[in-house]
């Protein structure tokens, strides 16, 4: 069995849909990630296209998911 590995990625807000609870974001090598209204630390309301944010991405079995989202420190 395989460890579970957490990586930090540094992302902006593309698009966020508050109507259907998700937000997309790119990160420097152009990954998009979406995040829902339920990821941890996620507030559709103050995300805004061009936000930049901290993602904290679960790695496990070659797959990668979005596990908690946080502003990033100035």
């Amino acid at each position: 069995m395989n460890q579970a590995q957490t990586l930090d990625v540094q992302a902006t807000v593309i698009e966020v849909l508050p109507a259907m609870g998700l937000a997309w974001l790119r990160d420097a090598e152009m990954r998009e990630w979406a995040v829902t209204k339920s990821t941890p630390g996620v507030d559709l309301a103050t995300l805004a296209p061009g936000s930049a944010v901290c993602l904290h991405v679960l790695s496990l079995d070659g797959k990668q998911v979005p596990s908690a989202c946080e502003a990033c420190a100035a």
